[in-house]
C-alpha cells in the first residue's frame, strides 16, 4: 500500500517526461574556451601541485604513512607537553588564582548586599521612582527635540504658504 496519492505520482511522471524531452542545450562559446583552457592548464601541472589522488604511488604511500604517524604522535608530544606546563605553571598561577578567588567572594557579597537593600525598599517606592524616571526621560527628549526644531528650522515648515 503505498503513502503517495496515485494523482501525484502522475504529475510526477508527466512532469519528468516532459523535462526528460526538453533539448540539450549547448554551453556558451566563452565558458566553453575558459574550461577547456582550464583543464589543459591543470593537465600541464607538474605531478607534486596536482592533488594526491594522481601522485605516483611510490610518492603517495610514504606520505600517507608518514601522516598517519605524525598525528598520533603530535597527540602525544601535546599531551606531554600540556602535562608538564601545568605542573610548572602551577605554582605560579596560584597567587593571582587566589586574588581572582578573593575578587570573586567581594563581588559575591556586594551582590548579596545588593540584593538585601532592594528587597527592602517597599515596592511602591520603586514602581514610582521608575515612572519618575521614566517621565523625566520623556520630558528630556522632548525637550532636546524642540530645542533642536528651533536651532535648526526646516525651509519648508518654516515659510508661509499663501495660496
Amino acid at each position: 500500500m503505498s503513502s503517495r496519492d496515485p494523482i501525484d505520482e502522475k504529475l510526477e511522471r508527466l512532469v519528468s517526461q516532459a523535462l526528460r524531452d526538453q533539448p540539450l542545450r549547448r554551453a556558451p562559446a566563452s565558458l566553453e574556451t575558459r574550461v577547456l583552457g582550464e583543464l589543459a592548464a591543470r593537465a600541464r601541472l607538474p605531478w607534486w601541485r596536482r592533488g594526491i589522488a594522481t601522485w605516483p604511488a611510490s610518492v603517495r604511500v610514504p606520505v600517507i604513512a608518514i601522516c598517519a604517524v605524525s598525528v598520533p604522535a603530535v597527540w602525544i608530544l601535546s599531551l606531554w607537553l600540556a602535562a608538564h606546563l601545568v605542573s610548572a605553571t602551577r605554582s605560579r598561577i596560584a597567587g593571582p588564582l587566589a586574588t581572582i578567588r578573593d575578587a570573586g567572594h567581594t563581588v559575591s557579597s556586594l551582590g548579596a548586599l545588593t540584593t538585601h537593600i532592594v528587597q527592602s525598599i517597599p515596592r511602591e517606592w520603586l514602581l514610582g521612582g521608575f515612572i519618575a524616571t521614566a517621565t523625566l526621560y520623556a520630558a528630556l527628549f522632548a525637550l532636546i527635540a524642540v530645542g533642536y526644531s528651533l536651532l535648526f528650522p526646516r525651509p519648508e515648515y518654516s515659510k508661509v504658504h499663501v495660496t
